[in-house]
C-alpha cells in the first residue's frame, strides 16, 4: 500500500459524516418523542421531515465531494471515489423517493395515509418503496464497507480492528435486517416485529457513524485541544 496524504477538507469530512451518522437516529427520535418503524417515517412528521431531509441530503453531499486515497491497482479494484459517489447517490434516492407511508406504527401517520394527501414528496406506492428500500440498503453498505475495508489500509493507523468492527456491525445489521423482511412477507411473527427495522437502522448507522468520527482524526483532535487547554492554564 502507497503512504498518501490527505486534503484536510477530506479529514473535515469524515468527521461530520461521522457526526451525523451518530446524530441521525437519536435527534428524529428526540424531536418527534415518539418511536416509528423505520428512520425512514419519519419524513412524514412536520420537524422530524425537516431534519431527515437535511442530514440525508448533507450525507449524499459529503459523500459525492469526499475523494478519499486514489485507488492503489496492485491492491484493490475499487476506489474510495466510486464507493462514496454510490453511497451519495443512493441516499439522495432515499430523499427524493421516500419510503411508503404504511407500517409506521404511527397513528397520526396511519391517519395520513389512508386520507391520501401525502406531504412532499410522501406516497403509498410498493414499488417506490421497494426501490427506496434498496437505496437505503446500499447507502449503509457503502458506509460499512469504507469502514471495514478502506479505513484500514493506513498501515500506522492504531484503530484498524475499531473499523473492522464497525464495518461488521453494518453488515450484519442490514443482513438481519433482509432476514426478518423476509419472514414478515412470510407471515412469520418474531420479538420486537414492530420496531425491528429500526432498532437495525440505528445498529447499523451509529457504527459506521463512529468509524468516520476516528478516521477523521477526531481522537486527536480532542487531544491536541486537550494539550493546548493544559499549556494554557500551566501559563495562569
Amino acid at each position: 500500500m502507497i503512504i498518501q496524504e490527505l486534503q484536510k477538507s477530506d479529514y473535515r469530512i469524515r468527521k461530520l459524516i461521522g457526526v451525523l451518522g451518530l446524530c441521525l437516529p437519536f435527534l428524529l427520535f428526540i424531536s418527534q418523542g415518539e418511536l416509528f418503524s423505520s428512520i425512514s417515517h419519519y419524513y412524514y412528521q412536520p420537524l422530524t421531515s425537516l431534519f431527515f431531509i437535511i442530514i440525508i441530503s448533507a450525507f449524499a453531499l459529503f459523500l459525492i465531494s469526499y475523494k478519499g486515497y486514489k485507488i492503489d491497482l496492485t491492491t484493490e479494484r475499487i476506489s474510495d471515489d466510486f464507493i462514496t459517489n454510490i453511497g451519495g447517490i443512493a441516499a439522495l434516492v432515499v430523499v427524493f423517493i421516500p419510503t411508503r407511508c404504511i407500517n409506521s406504527g404511527s397513528s397520526s401517520i396511519d391517519i395520513i395515509c389512508k386520507s391520501g394527501i401525502y406531504p412532499l414528496l410522501g406516497h403509498n406506492d410498493e414499488t417506490l418503496g421497494t426501490i427506496h428500500l434498496i437505496s437505503a440498503g446500499v447507502f449503509i453498505l457503502a458506509m460499512g464497507w469504507m469502514s471495514k475495508y478502506k479505513f484500514k489500509r493506513s498501515p500506522n493507523d492504531t484503530n484498524k480492528k475499531l473499523y473492522v468492527i464497525c464495518g461488521n456491525l453494518v453488515f450484519v445489521s442490514v443482513g438481519l435486517m433482509i432476514a426478518l423482511i423476509i419472514l414478515e412477507k412470510l407471515g412469520i411473527s418474531f420479538w420486537l416485529d414492530k420496531y425491528y427495522v429500526i432498532i437495525l437502522e440505528t445498529t447499523a448507522i451509529v457504527p459506521f457513524g463512529i468509524s468516520w468520527l476516528v478516521k477523521g482524526r477526531v481522537i486527536q483532535d480532542l487531544k491536541e485541544i486537550r494539550k493546548n487547554f493544559g499549556k494554557n492554564h500551566s501559563l495562569d
